[in-house]
């Protein structure tokens, strides 16, 4: 579950200026997270534009019963290799909504061949979509951030990619979660070619954070695209919740129960 701390808020600041003055990645060599000639599967219909996402720190949180068109659910406990002890009760209040979706925690430490690493961890989500009986069709985002372990730019992304090229080998969409500060980091910026989930931070003011990740979708980000998701952490009454805007069609994001 991303959050930016405000430790992170001038790198953040920093990052994305350069994003918008650079248009984010562009020699030539510039390494590529993400699928080959990657094609978004088709989606019938509309949805909602509006989605929460929850995971393991909502367990002992009662889930909001207001409409939203989308949710994503955090499959982990925060690192590969866990699962998040209330998943199954999170996964069906998704299955309520009009559209739903995953995502996982990635990270190397650095032991063993990457792409051996992320095989591994690939393997390890499929065992655990196999346990849910989750379909083959939803997507699965890789949550990036500082928060997990990471050795070095080359490694990160050859163990993102063969995670990716697994699970969408195996049926799923894919697409990456992060923030600028954290994906510079960890990928030196890599460019990505599958659909970004771009974390903003948290807002008092709910209408605010709609404003601000609606004027984010315009905007070119990490990995050298618009995000097709925004999310804000918005705070009503004395609870914080995690709310996301789609910024075009919900295609490959999301799937229909």
């Amino acid at each position: 579950m991303l959050a930016l701390g405000g430790f992170s808020l001038l790198g953040y600041l920093g990052v994305q200026a350069w994003l918008e003055t650079s248009g984010g990645g562009s020699a030539v060599s510039t390494p590529v997270v993400g699928i080959k000639n990657y094609q978004l599967p088709n989606f019938i219909g509309e949805i909602d534009n509006s989605g929460y996402d929850v995971s393991f720190p909502q367990c002992h949180q009662e889930l909001s019963q207001r409409f939203v068109g989308f949710t994503i659910i955090g499959l982990n406990n925060g690192r590969p290799y866990t699962t998040n002890p209330c998943f199954a009760k999170q996964w069906e209040w998704a299955n309520t909504h009009s559209a739903r979706a995953i995502y996982i925690n990635v990270s190397d430490p650095g032991s063993g061949p990457a792409r051996a690493r992320g095989g591994a961890i690939a393997k390890d989500t499929l065992a655990q979509i196999k346990t849910f009986n989750i379909a083959k069709n939803v997507p699965i985002w890789l949550d990036i951030e500082l928060n997990n372990d990471w050795t070095n730019a080359n490694r990160s992304i050859v163990v993102l990619n063969e995670v990716m090229r697994i699970l969408h080998k195996r049926g799923h969409p894919v697409g990456i979660y992060s923030v600028p500060v954290h994906w510079f980091s960890i990928t030196l910026s890599a460019d990505v070619s599958v659909p970004t989930w771009l974390a903003l931070g948290k807002y008092s003011d709910i209408a605010k954070g709609v404003a601000d990740a609606k004027r984010a979708c315009t905007r070119t980000n990490f990995g050298g695209r618009k995000p097709a998701i925004v999310q804000f952490v918005g705070k009503t009454g004395d609870i914080w919740t995690d709310r996301n805007i789609l910024c075009d069609s919900p295609a490959g994001l999301v799937a229909r129960p």
